[in-house]
């Protein structure tokens, strides 16, 4: 599914979630240098540690 979205909108932050960058609200800190990504609505969604480097060049933060 990945492949058929703009990859320059989209990233795949667990192996089973895929975000819309331009919908995060906020990045939380969470342990071992992981992320939360706050979404609208409040719901929160955590970058699994395989993908954790890739959204944090991404969204222009520090790699943990």
């Amino acid at each position: 599914m990945l492949a058929t979205l703009e990859s320059s909108r989209f990233a795949r932050i667990h192996r089973s979630a895929i975000v819309n960058l331009a919908r995060v609200v906020s990045v939380e800190s969470y342990l071992h240098g992981e992320y939360i990504l706050v979404m609208p609505g409040g719901a929160k969604l955590k970058v699994s540690r395989g993908y954790r480097e890739a959204i944090a060049e991404r969204l222009g933060l520090g790699a943990g």
